[in-house]
């Protein structure tokens, strides 16, 4: 019998596997993929803050500008803290540390099922040799945003976007984000370096057009695919627990969760081995220690999707703050940009009106 099976060898996955091994637990995770890591469906793209926990050596790329490109105006922010990093050798070298404390994987395991019995969690699995049934004290969900432990547990799932990305074979010095509604109505596209190469990329209604047609005067080098998951869900029932993007995790105004996913497992990992309820000590340290800020980012992506379409009126805000915006800017904790922006506006009044009004005449062409 298992202290913890884990569905899902990725990055929450492996790093709950880890935390619990080298606390003494017996770990076994579990993945339907025959590599570690392959495919990759991220792009990569983080704050520094995950470089400091997962190494500088899976740095392959570092832009320090991006540029925000609307249909009516583009303008350039500027970061030190942008880092791209190599997700697959992210996965498996997490992977690596997980079976270093003693946990157990087995690949091309498929998880069916789970049923509750004499105070144990009775795991459905096949892989090799069949069907296998297997038991545990908790089952953990890291299997992504189509999670099956969280389907079967009936808890809610979070809306779903589906994403396409090309990588090209050309090379892009800075990060380029496109806000287009009439063409990507639900999300955005970007292009974002990698070692050489360009990820294009989009989410939602409109994404394989829009990737297409920025790809289309250059060199396809590989087509890939993923979910972002938007709209925390809950974080389990009774023993069996999610994490990452099997728990909506994801920040909602850029999809990233990688994060979110590191801080979940550990959330998961402390309430683990915390006295009292784990359920509800999990809710408890995830909402203190990132919990807060995916709530917010829910919230300030429904502002977006009401409001983003109005180019016009929060590019001036935007413009007139670029200083403070690069100063204070965070890919992990965007409310902290909004607040700032609101704060210091008013103080640059005139220079907003002035830009509202030139934008206001650009949209009246754009929009005829």
């Amino acid at each position: 019998m298992y202290d913890a099976i884990v569905v899902g060898a990725g990055p929450s996955g492996a790093r709950i596997s880890a935390n619990l091994a080298s606390k003494g637990f017996k770990v076994l995770m579990i993945d339907l993929k025959s590599e570690i890591g392959v495919p990759n469906h991220c792009s990569g793209l983080v704050d520094e803050r995950v470089v400091k926990l997962v190494g500088y050596d899976l740095v392959i790329d570092k832009p320090e500008k991006a540029e925000i490109i609307t249909p009516l105006s583009s303008f350039f922010l500027s970061s030190k803290k942008m880092f791209v990093i190599d997700r697959i050798r992210l996965d498996k070298q997490l992977s690596e540390i997980a079976q270093s404390y003693g946990a157990d994987i087995s690949l091309r395991r498929r998880f069916f099922n789970y049923s509750l019995k004499d105070h144990e969690i009775h795991v459905l699995t096949s892989g090799n040799g069949g069907f296998m049934e297997l038991k545990t004290r908790f089952l953990i969900g890291s299997d992504g945003p189509l999670s099956q432990v969280r389907n079967l547990s009936r808890i809610k799932s979070p809306k779903l976007l589906p994403s396409v990305q090309f990588d090209v074979a050309s090379r892009s010095e800075e990060v380029k984000l496109y806000l287009d509604r009439t063409k990507t109505p639900e999300f955005f596209s970007w292009e974002i370096p990698h070692n050489g190469e360009t990820e294009i990329g989009a989410s939602g209604i409109g994404s394989l057009d829009t990737v297409a047609s920025l790809a289309s005067d250059r060199k396809i080098i590989n087509k890939r695919g993923g979910i972002i998951p938007l709209g925390p869900t809950d974080l389990g029932t009774g023993n069996v627990f999610l994490t990452g993007d099997s728990a909506g995790l994801s920040k909602a105004t850029t999809g990233g969760g990688l994060y979110a996913a590191l801080k979940s497992s550990d959330s998961l990992s402390e309430a683990i081995l915390t006295e009292g309820n784990i359920l509800k000590n999990y809710r408890r340290i995830w909402y203190s220690n990132f919990g807060k800020e995916i709530k917010r980012d829910f919230m300030l992506r429904r502002l977006i999707d009401r409001f983003e379409k109005y180019y016009q009126l929060w590019i001036p805000f935007s413009t007139a703050n670029i200083e403070g915006i690069n100063s204070v800017g965070d890919i992990d904790y965007p409310s902290k940009l909004l607040l700032y922006i609101l704060a210091a506006s008013p103080l640059k009044i005139n220079e907003i009106i002035k830009d509202i009004i030139l934008l206001s005449d650009r949209n009246h062409n754009y929009s005829k």
